[in-house]
């Protein structure tokens, strides 16, 4: 699809809440159930763990009892008071939230925020305290406070959509919209747990994008329950094989982590869901063929959701930057000099009339300073998520990008 054409079809698609639509893929009549039962029933929650989840606040002084992962009904889950476990050095990690939902604003937070800032765990910044994000250490340095939007387990759908929500009731001038490796995969998740293929804090059910690019099609699906109560089908195993049987999702996670049987199977179901062509990948097995649909569908219907977004700062006269973040694994392989799985996406971006920063290049050019191993030099940034140290240099980053775009700039620039 030209560029053209796509942001035609991006502008022209429209809104649609469908809880109930009807899976987009079907499972062969030869695959073997047995084991696609067993897979769903190994990533239902017990009717206790979807008390904790959405009950919010509950136990001692409050805090929640699912490392702060709560229902919401349009978003899937948002975040409360918490403190968990797997911060730097075997230390717990204290997270709290101001009213409207963003997290505790500690440096200059009786300030009007110029900034808010969206996206998933590496923009909340999952496993350090309330003080050692990348928004408090540069809010610190520029005088001036940004708003953490960020929810650990967000697709880039999510944010964005957390983003309209919280910008018609406490607007801010600029938008960092921040994406991590995994986030466009997301997009594609009807329910969390399916691809993680465990039980997680945030393992439910959220809004999502149905995909078809051979069609030309795409639904905006809102998340499956309207009620918390709506929440406890999934203990129920009838319920969750006849709802979920059919999603594309679990057909690649099946195809991708089965036999081989099974992704001969399964390649054509797949493809034909998404709208890719399997012939596009004749050259790989079922499996891989498989995976690389998956990956071009969930980074192409990122571009639909950056468009979207394009166009709501533009309408809106606000100012956005886009920041590419990355795990361990991604920025280690780039470092090693592997391709980049996101190539034509960055492609995409390269024109854009915004600020985009790749995490990679800051990463990269930050490792020429060093003669040590790959692996040695990231244990410096990376507990799993970004250590505080890994937040510092993310702000210190992005810093030179943020004071150039802002006007005014920053007090201790003028």
């Amino acid at each position: 699809m030209q560029r053209r054409d796509f942001l035609k079809l991006a502008a022209a698609t429209a809104v649609t809440t469908l809880p109930t639509a009807k899976a987009n893929s079907v499972l062969p009549d030869d695959i073997d159930t047995s084991r696609v039962r067993d897979y769903l029933r190994r990533i239902m929650p017990t009717r206790q763990q979807v008390e904790n989840f959405i009950r919010r606040e509950q136990g001692p002084e409050k805090l929640s009892r699912n490392d702060g992962w709560t229902f919401d009904w349009k978003l899937g889950w948002v975040l409360c008071d918490s403190v968990r476990t797997r911060s730097v050095n075997g230390s717990k990690g204290f997270y709290s939230y101001e009213a409207d939902g963003a997290r505790k604003v500690v440096n200059f937070p009786d300030r009007p925020s110029r900034i808010h800032t969206y996206g998933n765990s590496f923009t909340h910044c999952d496993q350090v305290s309330d003080g050692e994000t990348w928004q408090e250490y540069l809010a610190a340095h520029i005088a001036e406070p940004i708003r953490n939007y960020g929810v650990g387990g967000y697709s880039v759908y999510q944010a964005y959509q957390r983003m309209l929500k919280v910008e018609k009731e406490n607007p801010a001038e600029y938008i960092i919209l921040n994406i991590w490796d995994d986030d466009h995969f997301r997009n594609l998740d009807s329910w969390r747990a399916i691809r993680f293929g465990h039980r997680t804090a945030c393992g439910y059910t959220l809004p999502h994008l149905r995909v078809n690019f051979r069609q030309d099609r795409l639904q905006q699906t809102g998340n499956m329950w309207l009620d918390p109560q709506g929440v406890y089908h999934l203990c129920d195993e009838e319920f969750v094989w006849k709802r979920f049987k059919d999603d594309a999702v679990l057909h690649v996670m099946l195809g991708t982590h089965g036999s081989a049987e099974a992704a001969q199977k399964l390649l054509k179901p797949v493809a034909d869901a998404f709208g890719i062509s399997e012939e596009k990948f004749a050259a790989d097995n079922p499996a891989q063929a498989i995976r690389k649909i998956h990956t071009e569908a969930a980074l192409r219907s990122t571009r639909y959701i950056v468009t979207w977004t394009e166009q709501f700062v533009e309408r809106t006269g606000k100012k956005l930057m886009l920041i590419l973040s990355f795990g361990r694994g991604n920025v280690a392989a780039d470092l090693k000099g592997m391709p980049r799985f996101d190539h034509d996406f960055v492609n995409w971006l390269k024109d854009k009339p915004y600020p985009v920063i790749d995490m990679r290049d800051a990463f990269r050019a930050d490792y020429r300073q060093f003669k040590t191993d790959v692996n040695t030099h990231l244990r410096r940034y990376y507990i799993g998520h970004h250590n505080p140290a890994g937040n510092f240099f993310a702000a210190w980053a992005i810093k030179n990008r943020v004071v150039k775009w802002l006007d005014p700039p920053p007090l201790p620039y003028r």
